[in-house]
């Protein structure tokens, strides 16, 4: 009990300088936590894992709704970053948030728990040619992570109510409405409620607090050392720092340089830890790419032509092929009180009440997570003069790769253009305002974007991030079909849900949706720190002062009526990241298109692993947190069948 409770063992970059160990893992994220908590499991093997932010665990990090939050750092460092300008959207750099700190991203994500159809896996092994990653393969790691407080009578868990207005509206559009995404039996199309990574008690689950909390820090600190705001600036290897002028004969890793990041903008001078087994790069979809190529391991073009970094091995798919989940927001204008935007209406009748019933009971609004309902569908089973979907045994079987949904249009009730980041036209929009968002996630383009190092020598320099450009890829023809079709989809399910479905309280509208007035949504939109390209600040602008804006201008125009070029327009303007980025090193049977082989090993170097959501081959159609997680606990048993009885 406090003062005499043991504190969380956590080190220092200076405790661990010139040690060695059987493994270390850069990167204390989603995957790498998972990674260190099984591999210390045996305890006569010694564990590093480096994690370049803190740990920070204190009571609104444990939040759910409060944690969410990309804009605080409650719960972790934010770490913000913007891709480069786009003509695509607008010259428009988009944000990609992710966090630093024990646990990654599951400390401020939206806890949404989805394995993505089996379809999707059985298409890495069938298409991809990846024996071992077919859905057969993975289940049972999904299985093992979970602790299911709900189905508790079901094979395929670890361990209902009348229908809604938004149901109505999904059957009106042909889609079922199912209880369970992630069953395998569940239909590939429909609408869901969502599994939240919850505990009983109201906190967040995040993978710090399910794989390497404090009593399980403690009780394995003896051979699990975790070193925080540590920062890995390359990898060594068995000739010195490197070899150079040569991505031939035999490469092994055999440590990494680390440096203490005293501040976020300079760390101190690296300091070499050994590994007598094997290096595991886990630092996501942007950090894995990046240490590969400052260590001499990327496109031979990037790093010796360009940056003058020695070409341990010549891989020219680091930092290739990233994808994401890119958004478009459609915003249904609703009462605040069936919506999130109650906290700030109503501060003391629900605000306050929410967070003492979460203090006291862990329950009511502030213990779930900001949606709990989402829409799965696929693009090509819509009907063009209907925009209802075949609602069939055979278009939702969700076994096969050919029905993985292409469109996830998830409920969100409570406005998702970050409005209140914009300058002046936004305080009067949004003051007493409240929304329910239809944010249509397009989950399986086709486009890809890159990575290319800004500095060879600061570690701490983002690296510079091509999104996904719905211009300049071959492949886009295909994407902006989809893309319309899903946002045609969406505004038909909105005029259901406000028409038709029996939704009592009104007024209910449509305001945000291709064919508003375009020169309104862009004064909306232009504030948004770090947005185009001359403006890098992440600062909030000064609050409005603007008398407030009693009514939107009404949308005249509908999914019938709506053009494409309206769309697009509307597309360019809104479009942004769904924050779910994968396949930077991505598992491949050869290194000519990939980065690692089917049990995670570098292609070409001894003793490297990557293992995070940077090495999907393709990215799952649900959310990455949990098809993340499977990946450490693959990798741990990939390692640990590798070096048994040696």
């Amino acid at each position: 009990m406090w003062p005499f409770a043991s504190a969380y063992p956590e080190r220092r970059v200076a405790d661990v300088a010139g040690k060695t160990y059987d493994y270390i893992i850069v990167g204390g994220g989603t995957a790498g936590s998972v990674l260190a908590s099984r591999l210390s499991e045996d305890s006569s093997v010694s564990v590093l894992l480096l994690e370049r932010g803190p740990i920070k665990d204190v009571y609104m990090s444990r939040v759910p709704l409060m944690s969410q939050n990309y804009s605080s750092d409650w719960s972790t460092g934010i770490d913000n970053r913007y891709s480069e300008p786009s003509p695509a959207y607008n010259g428009r750099r988009l944000q990609m948030t992710s966090a630093e700190g024990l646990g990654g991203t599951t400390r401020i994500n939206g806890m949404l728990v989805t394995r993505g159809v089996p379809g999707g896996y059985n298409q890495w092994a069938e298409e991809f040619g990846l024996d071992g990653w077919s859905w057969k393969d993975v289940e049972p790691y999904f299985v093992k992570m979970e602790t299911a407080m709900h189905y508790s009578d079901a094979d395929h868990r670890g361990h209902k109510v009348s229908p809604s207005s938004m149901e109505k509206a999904c059957n009106a559009v042909g889609l079922p409405a199912e209880d369970d995404c992630n069953a395998p039996t569940a239909s590939a199309q429909g609408i869901f409620r969502l599994d939240a990574a919850v505990y009983p008690d109201g906190s967040r689950v995040s993978a710090y607090r399910a794989y390497l909390n404090k009593d399980i820090a403690l009780a394995r600190k003896s051979h699990l050392t975790i070193c925080t705001e540590a920062v890995a600036t390359k990898l060594q290897f068995n000739e010195g720092e490197a070899i150079a002028g040569s991505d031939t004969g035999d490469v092994r890793v055999t440590g990494v340089y680390v440096a203490s990041a005293a501040t976020a903008q300079s760390i101190s001078e690296p300091v070499l830890v050994t590994a007598r087994r094997e290096v595991i790069i886990c630092g996501g979809a942007f950090r894995s790419p990046q240490l590969l190529m400052l260590s001499g391991i990327g496109p031979r073009e990037q790093l010796a032509d360009k940056h003058g970094i020695p070409c341990v091995r010549d891989l020219p798919a680091v930092g290739r092929n990233l994808s994401d989940h890119f958004a478009i927001p459609l915003m249904i204008e609703m009462p605040a009180h069936d919506t999130l935007h109650s906290l700030m209406e109503f501060p003391i009748r629900v605000g306050l009440v929410g967070f003492l019933k979460h203090l006291v009971f862990g329950s009511g609004m502030l213990s779930m997570p900001s949606n709990s309902t989402t829409i799965f569908a696929r693009t090509s089973a819509v009907d063009e003069s209907t925009y209802r979907t075949e609602n069939s045994a055979t278009a939702n079987d969700a076994s096969k790769p050919r029905n993985v949904p292409d469109v996830e249009v998830m409920v969100i009730p409570v406005n998702a253009i970050n409005l209140e980041m914009a300058g002046n036209p936004v305080h009067a929009i949004t003051k007493g305002r409240a929304y329910l968002t239809l944010y249509t996630a397009m989950v399986q383009l086709h486009t890809t974007g890159h990575l290319e190092l800004a500095s060879a020598t600061d570690p701490l320099a983002h690296a510079r991030v091509f999104y996904p450009d719905l211009d300049s890829d071959p492949k886009t023809a295909d994407d902006w079909v989809a893309i319309r079709r899903a946002v045609r989809f969406s505004m038909h399910l909105a005029e259901e849900f406000v028409d038709r479905s029996g939704y009592p309280h009104k007024p209910a509208e449509l305001v945000f949706a291709p064919g508003m007035d375009m020169d309104l949504l862009g004064d909306i939109t232009k504030g948004r720190p770090g947005e185009r390209p001359q403006d890098t600040s992440t600062a909030m602008p000064a609050p409005s002062k603007d008398p407030v804006v009693t009514k939107l201008p009404p949308l005249t125009k509908t999914w019938k009526t709506v053009s494409d070029t309206e769309i697009d327009a509307y597309v360019r303007e809104t479009g942004q990241s769904s924050l779910h980025f994968g396949c930077t090193c991505r598992i491949s049977k050869t290194a000519a298109d990939g980065v690692v082989d089917t049990r995670l090993r570098v292609h070409g170097v001894k003793n490297l692993r990557v293992a995070d959501a940077s090495v999907f081959p393709k990215i799952p159609s649900g959310h990455t947190m949990a098809p993340t997680l499977m990946v450490g606990e693959r990798c741990a048993d990939f390692i640990r069948e590798d070096w048994a009885g040696r």
